[in-house]
């Protein structure tokens, strides 16, 4: 299938559009759109919640008709579980129909002969985490249970519906879901290798805030310092980066940055101190001249000087200069706080 991707919300004009190509460009043009999504922007941690997407495609097809799946897929924070959590179905002129979860055995096809990769796995390389920032979400993909005939030159008109328990970790997650649609016949690929004609169409959405009792995962707007990955255990290397550009006080002053951490917590409830120094371990380095950003990777467990029975549960810390100014949580004294976990 050859579909151009074009955002278009107002979809009263489709119609119009999509008889326009009809009579015009038949054999020439191909458009999938995406025209409306209606999601909630914010909802409770627990609930279920409802997003639909409203979709249109008109198909140029060599070797009309095809046999294939609908495929869809949804970015989700990796805390909600959207592969246990979500259920999807779908309406169209072509019938209707309910989608279940991708296996992750079966290859994308742009990928088949070269990295082999799943549909999340695709999906996560070419379209990357959206318009997030912090990379602990995932590309949760459904595919329809029946396979459907496409032919040649016809406009198919639906929606899809998905039904997502969120945030099945309890937290309170802010971020930017994205949607991806196509088949399983050409998949993520390109007609002909042509860069403007994709066989998908790929779609951001709002930010969405999740309230949990949890702690706070904000997934999408800038932090004055940030990890990566963002969830790590003690025998994991972690780097901490620290955005001196959202430092709206100035607070710290020059260009010798510090990880200055008050105190490490233990699964055995102990508290550990005497890591805020000034040291060549400690010092986060700009990552460059004009970024405004510094950073440290460092081995968690050989930091905290940790023996093989203690295990790291949070670190609350702040960043300092060289003359010993910090600054903490929202450029208070409070410090931040980072907690050890994989899950």
């Amino acid at each position: 299938m050859r579909p151009n991707f074009n955002i278009h919300i107002k979809g009263r004009n489709l119609w119009k559009f999509c008889a326009l190509i009809g009579l015009c460009i038949v054999l020439t043009c191909c458009v999938l759109q995406i025209y409306d999504i209606n999601q909630p922007i914010t909802t409770t941690a627990g609930s279920t919640i409802t997003i639909t997407t409203r979709d249109s495609v008109f198909t140029n097809i060599d070797g009309s008709p095809i046999l294939t799946n609908f495929v869809v897929g949804i970015l989700l924070p990796k805390g909600f579980a959207g592969a246990a959590n979500t259920t999807v179905s779908y309406t169209s002129n072509l019938g209707n129909g309910q989608m279940q979860l991708m296996p992750s055995t079966v290859i994308e096809p742009s990928t088949a002969g070269s990295t082999n990769l799943s549909f999340s796995a695709s999906m996560l390389a070419k379209f990357g985490i959206g318009n997030n920032l912090v990379n602990d979400l995932e590309w949760v993909v459904f595919r329809s249970v029946n396979q459907v005939s496409i032919k040649n030159s016809i406009v198919i008109l639906g929606n899809v519906n998905f039904q997502i328990k969120v945030g099945a970790d309890g937290n309170t997650t802010i971020f930017k879901p994205a949607y991806v649609i196509c088949e399983s016949h050409d998949g993520l690929g390109y007609f002909v290798g042509n860069l403007a004609d994709p066989d998908f169409g790929f779609n951001n959405g709002a930010r969405m805030t999740v309230n949990g009792p949890g702690d706070i995962n904000d997934l999408c707007d800038p932090q004055l310092t940030s990890f990566n990955p963002p969830k790590v255990l003690q025998n994991d290397f972690l780097t901490i980066t620290y955005n001196e550009g959202l430092d709206s006080l100035k607070l710290l002053k020059g260009n010798k940055l510090y990880l200055c951490v008050d105190t490490v917590y233990t699964s055995d409830g102990k508290k550990l101190t005497g890591f805020c120094s000034q040291t060549g371990q400690s010092q986060l380095l700009e990552t460059s001249s004009t970024s405004n950003l510094y950073s440290l990777t460092f081995w968690p467990a050989s930091f905290f000087k940790l023996s093989s029975a203690q295990t790291l549960v949070e670190m609350a810390y702040h960043i300092i200069d060289a003359n010993g100014n910090s600054v903490g949580l929202n450029e208070s004294s409070v410090p931040f706080i980072y907690k050890f976990s994989c899950n």
